[in-house]
């Protein structure tokens, strides 16, 4: 726990490792259950239900000490990852990751104007080299500058809602990264059920693998604590140290273990302008992150 939380920037990029894989159990189980919603919905709970304890007593310091902000923020945390979930389920890794990765601007955007933080010119560049990489990846040589189907709206709201979320935890009450992630994935499960609404979606028919012994809780448990647990967790240690706007650049390192996967383990065809948008992306993430050294002096 002190290592993660006295590397934060490092903390955020081994999450990357299991964010960006994240999408492998998730559409085995999809996959392999015909599209029922309740085994990934069962994911999602049994994190919640294993770290009980520090859900309860979230529960309770939102309502003894009117902690608000925590609970919006994890709200809006779940809205992100259902979301994404969702949009990873529906399109091709290589477009939703990167039009995800959006979530650094819209950080950027809610720092400045809901906690006063400046802008600099490090991070304006930065968000210049993720639109170039974004429109690169929709397809702006064709005309098209914004995203123009349900599942590339659904990765970009993903991204919108998980950038709120970064900028109003800092307005929250200090609580655990612990607790952070048991009221999130308690959240996760209740809202990946409404989003069976959206059509073309998850289904409601139970599974018959569900109703025998079965390898698919196995893969339930792999991706409930394998994937879920430390993607979540490691990205909370990070939240009340680093600002919105630079945990939201670090996890762009998403966008390289996702393309990486993808073409490994995928039959999705990723192309020269696939590879060049992740590359502006990418290159987002370290032109905020780096230090420029004058004389003695290391500065941001």
């Amino acid at each position: 726990m002190y290592f993660f939380k006295s590397y934060p920037n490092l903390t955020v990029i081994i999450a990357c490792l299991f964010w960006g894989t994240y999408w492998i159990p998730l559409r085995y189980i999809d996959n392999n259950n015909n599209a029922s919603v309740w085994p990934l919905f069962l994911s999602f709970l049994l994190l919640a239900l294993i770290l009980i304890k520090p859900l309860i007593k979230s529960i309770i310091d939102i309502y003894i000490n009117k902690n608000y902000f925590f609970l919006i923020s994890c709200f809006f945390a779940a809205l992100g990852i259902s979301l994404y979930s969702e949009s990873l389920l529906r399109g091709e890794i290589a477009k939703v990751v990167v039009l995800f990765y959006l979530c650094p601007i819209w950080a950027t955007i809610f720092a400045r104007f809901i906690l006063n933080q400046p802008f600099t010119l490090k991070r304006i560049f930065s968000i210049l080299l993720g639109i170039i990489g974004l429109e690169i990846i929709v397809g702006f040589e064709k005309g098209i500058i914004f995203p123009s189907t349900t599942v590339e709206w659904i990765a970009l709201l993903a991204g919108l809602m998980w950038a709120m979320s970064m900028t109003l935890f800092n307005l929250a009450n200090s609580t655990s990264g612990v607790e952070k992630t048991s009221l999130t994935a308690f959240l996760v499960s209740l809202i990946f059920l409404l989003l069976c609404l959206i059509p073309g979606g998850r289904n409601l028919v139970v599974s018959n693998n569900l109703l025998i012994i079965h390898p698919i809780y196995i893969w339930i448990l792999l991706f409930a604590f394998i994937w879920l647990l430390p993607s979540i967790l490691l990205t909370y240690f990070s939240v009340e140290i680093l600002d919105p706007g630079r945990i939201n650049i670090l996890l762009a390192f998403e966008v390289a273990v996702g393309f990486i996967s993808a073409a490994l383990f995928t039959n999705e065809i990723i192309g020269v302008k696939e590879y060049l948008g992740a590359l502006f992306v990418i290159s987002a993430c370290f032109v905020d992150v780096i230090k420029f050294k004058k004389g003695n002096i290391y500065t941001e």
